[in-house]
């Protein structure tokens, strides 16, 4: 069992999204924010953590379009399992996209949404689907889509403690489907909001909090969409 303070890995805003899928609070997890606000980080530490917790449970993670994968969330896991010591006990491929914890031979795998309809036929030799991670929800084309790709991974055994978590920066529009999707009151639904003022500053580094005053002095309204992750338009 993984012994490191959870406080060490995730900022404080999500100790309460933690809380709650330890818990089982919750089937969905909608995390909104402008940039540096850490939500990616946050939800790959809670997927290496579940699978610490649960030898059987295994994850899988979409974005839009598959040749994005590589270089945003199969290395913003890659980064929290070295961050968190752990890269012994791991094993990185790249073709196919695959991580998998050596001992117990679970998998975290990565997929495109280009044709939402391919996900029927996903399967796993072992275990379970406990996690479903949509990263950069404003690129899918609407819930019609998100929806073929639930029905298609979280079925059979385990299906009943599995949780899908969405992560996105809210697009300027209020009419953008992902922001009015977010505002439905569904049972079973949490939603959270993080910036980057959430965050320690030594996470992010002074550049970077920087650049965030300047654009704040300089188009405000830009800063607060970028930054604030607000709906601006």
């Amino acid at each position: 069992m993984y012994k490191r303070q959870v406080s060490q890995l995730i900022a404080p805003a999500f100790i309460p999204v933690h809380l709650d899928l330890k818990h089982g609070g919750h089937a969905e997890y909608w995390l909104k924010g402008g940039r540096g606000s850490t939500k990616s980080s946050f939800i790959a530490t809670e997927i290496i953590l579940g699978l610490l917790q649960d030898p059987d449970a295994c994850a899988i993670v979409y974005r839009k379009v598959a040749a994005t994968l590589r270089e945003s969330v199969y290395e913003e896991l890659s980064k929290v399992i070295h961050r968190m010591d752990l890269a012994p006990w791991f094993q990185f491929r790249v073709s196919p996209l695959e991580i998998r914890y050596k001992p117990t031979g679970q998998r975290i795998l990565f997929r495109g949404a280009d044709d939402p309809a391919k996900s029927k036929s996903i399967a796993l030799a072992k275990g379970y689907f406990r996690y479903l991670w949509f990263e950069e929800l404003a690129e899918f084309s609407g819930m019609e889509d998100v929806r073929t790709i639930q029905a298609s991974v979280i079925r059979g055994v385990g299906s009943a403690k599995a949780v899908t978590l969405f992560s996105y920066n809210p697009p300027r529009t209020a009419a953008a489907w992902v922001n009015a999707e977010a505002l439905i009151p569904i049972a079973g639904r949490m939603t959270h909001a993080s910036t980057y003022l959430d965050v320690p500053r030594e996470w992010l580094g002074d550049a970077f909090v920087a650049q965030a005053k300047a654009l704040k002095a300089s188009n405000e309204r830009a800063y607060r969409h970028m930054y604030l992750g607000e709906v601006t338009g």
